[in-house]
């Protein structure tokens, strides 16, 4: 399945601590409009593919406090009532895979609301590969067995544009969960 999926700006008042509500109380509108998403299944896992417009990428920030990354994470529902705008709950998490430029292999996500996401080391059947051409990125997961996807087949994304200084809870998402199949 090939889709095109028009994007929105991840809501800063809902973003905990109070800063991000504040300091981007006017940043309604999604850095990036449009990403392109391609989902196959692969046997038992999945080959994700997300690709966007980019014109001036961020790929690396050593040294440079005042710069972010481009990035971009896929999640999925750990349980049939777990919501995707806030990152899922105590009681109905959420799983996912994050790539950032600067690195050659994903993390694997979990989270159980805003704020507390956890990353580790994806397995090893998770992979990650990156292409920047063209002015666009091309990013496509190699997902081993992920039962949750293979569960409740829908997922959400966001994309972080690291030229438009975008981190944490500044992004742009899907606009809500999106079938896998």
């Amino acid at each position: 399945m090939k889709k095109t999926v028009t994007l929105i700006a991840a809501p800063t008042a809902i973003q905990p601590g109070g800063y991000i509500a504040k300091a981007y109380e006017d940043r309604t509108v999604p850095g990036l409009g449009q990403a392109e998403l391609e989902i196959e299944a692969k046997g038992q896992g999945w080959q994700i593919t997300l690709s966007w417009a980019c014109p001036a990428p961020v790929k690396s920030i050593a040294r440079e406090t005042d710069k972010f990354l481009d990035a971009c994470a896929l999640l999925v529902p750990a349980t049939e009532n777990a919501q995707w705008i806030t990152m899922g709950s105590k009681e109905d998490p959420v799983e996912g895979v994050l790539w950032k430029a600067d690195r050659e292999k994903p993390w694997r996500m979990q989270a159980e609301g805003l704020g507390t996401m956890i990353r580790q080391e994806a397995p090893v059947d998770w992979t990650v590969a990156a292409e920047h051409a063209n002015g666009r990125w091309t990013v496509r997961f190699e997902i081993g067995a992920w039962p949750v996807l293979s569960q409740y087949k829908q997922l959400g994304f966001a994309i972080w544009l690291g030229e438009r200084q975008d981190r944490a809870g500044l992004k742009s998402v899907s606009p809500g969960w999106l079938a896998a199949v």
